[in-house]
């Protein structure tokens, strides 16, 4: 087994840390096995199976595959530094823009994000529930903490006229472009230290010059309703 159930309560209900334990234990197992097997085959029975649960459990907590699938994508967003995407801290805004780009080209250069792209290549268009899950998560554990984070940037004065939920999917998939390379290969391009520190450095002074010399023009700028 991947993953086994690692202690029960001696008499009794399990304890919250316990079941805190099984439901991690069973998210990962569930990871590995996607990532492994993709979505197909990585059927309730063969998870069940392999984290010495029941299909009655699975159905109780998450309703079924997609809902399952639904709780590995968030697992794997809070293991990453996805949640830190929107900390409203005071750098400069340069800086503040950088550290988020070095932290979402981590978040797309580790192993199961990349094995999640290449599903998503493969079985995307024939489960649709799977790419729903991944668009949903890519809204919530991404593009919205880059929208905050920007906003928070307005707040502060440091940008004006921005359409922030524009800015951030730009600057979402500027980052992500090898990607399309990873899924056109399956191959994670081999990038040093430097030219990574290097990469980040450039989206980071590309947005800051965009978003405060042309924040007022088409490409970026806020539509206004009134």
């Amino acid at each position: 087994m991947i993953a086994a159930q690692k202690s029960r309560s001696r008499a009794g209900r399990p304890k919250v840390e316990e079941l805190a334990e099984r439901t991690d234990a069973l998210l990962a197992t569930t990871e590995a096995l996607l990532i492994k097997l993709g979505y197909e085959r990585t059927t309730l029975n063969v998870i069940a199976k392999e984290a010495g649960v029941s299909k009655q459990t699975i159905y109780a907590k998450y309703g079924g595959k997609p809902g399952l699938l639904r709780a590995v994508l968030q697992r794997a967003s809070e293991n990453s530094s996805s949640a830190s995407l929107a900390a409203e801290d005071d750098l400069p805004l340069y800086e503040g823009l950088l550290e988020r780009v070095r932290r979402l080209i981590n978040i797309f250069r580790s192993e199961n994000a990349v094995g999640i792209v290449m599903i998503s290549v493969r079985e995307g268009r024939k489960f649709p529930e799977f790419r729903d899950e991944m668009l949903r998560s890519r809204e919530q554990n991404l593009l919205a903490p880059l929208r905050h984070y920007l906003e928070h940037l307005r707040a502060r004065g440091l940008i004006k006229n921005v359409d922030c939920g524009r800015v951030a999917s730009m600057l979402l998939w500027s980052v992500s472009e090898e990607l399309l390379e990873v899924a056109a290969t399956g191959v994670v391009p081999a990038l040093t230290v430097q030219q990574i520190e290097a990469k980040a450095a450039f989206i980071a002074g590309f947005y800051r010059d965009a978003i405060t010399r042309f924040g007022s023009g088409p490409l970026i700028a806020a539509v206004q309703s009134d």
